[in-house]
Order: structure tokens, then C-alpha cells, then sequence
């Protein structure tokens, strides 16, 4: 249930590839690895930690055509999942949905979606170093 979502295009590419970003509120990434696969993702990486993946259809620019998808189960294992399924839609008009692509394409422009940005950030944040920050930090 964690990557079930409707993924919107976004207005980047990813090792020359396009990426998707789902409609919903917690971060979630469709994006091709560089390495023939696609994955399923909290961030638009190398796809080492992703949720899902499955072998990219040679020449194809979207995952639509792809599969099967391989999962990791509760016990922490690989396995291919046929329910799993991506199928293109048309982007959605919808003056919310648009808003919250702005918003990831903001974030992404100030460097709130990359991980070592983050961190770096909160080391500024957290000035006695205790992982909480306070006001009078």
C-alpha cells in the first residue's frame, strides 16, 4: 500500500529519464536508476534503497510497459509482485495537484529533497550539536 499512488510527471529528468512524483503528501518517486531498471522511491537516487524496481523495457521512456515488479515482502525478501502494476495516465489539472508539483519543484530548487543538503542544514540548525533544535539555538 506504501507505493500506490497516481504519479504525476515531474519537470525534471533523472539520468536522462523522466520521473514522476506521486499526487500524495509523503514523498514518493518513480525514476529510472541509470542502471536498466526502474524504482520506487522517497528520493530520486541510484535506486540502491528503494521500495520497488523492476527491469526497464529496452528504448521505453516510461515504466508503463515494464515489469514485473519486484517487492520487498515482510520477511525482507525480494519477490516479484504481479498486483503490482503502472499504467500512464494523463496529468491531472487539478489546481491542488498542481500546486503540490510547484511545491516539490521548489524544494528541489532550494535543495530540500537531497539528502547531504538536509543534513548540512540541520548541522547549521542544531548549533550544540544535541539533534534537537531550540530558539534559543
Amino acid at each position: 500500500a506504501l507505493i500506490n499512488d497516481t504519479y504525476e510527471p515531474l519537470q525534471i529528468t533523472h539520468n536522462n529519464f523522466p520521473c514522476w512524483v506521486a499526487r500524495a503528501v509523503a514523498p514518493r518517486y518513480i525514476f529510472h536508476s541509470g542502471k536498466a531498471r526502474w524504482c520506487i522511491s522517497k528520493q530520486i537516487d541510484d535506486g540502491a534503497r528503494c521500495w520497488a524496481y523492476c527491469k526497464a523495457t529496452s528504448g521505453a521512456t516510461d515504466p508503463s510497459n515494464s515489469g514485473p515488479w519486484i517487492c520487498c515482502d515482510q520477511d525482507g525478501e525480494w519477490r516479484v509482485d504481479n498486483k503490482v502494476k503502472c499504467a500512464a495516465v494523463p496529468a491531472d489539472n487539478d489546481k491542488f495537484v498542481q500546486l503540490r508539483m510547484s511545491l516539490d519543484n521548489d524544494m528541489r530548487e532550494f535543495g530540500l529533497v537531497d539528502h547531504s543538503t538536509l543534513k548540512s542544514m540541520w548541522r547549521r540548525l542544531d548549533f550544540n550539536g544535541n539533534n534537537i533544535v531550540s530558539l534559543a539555538e
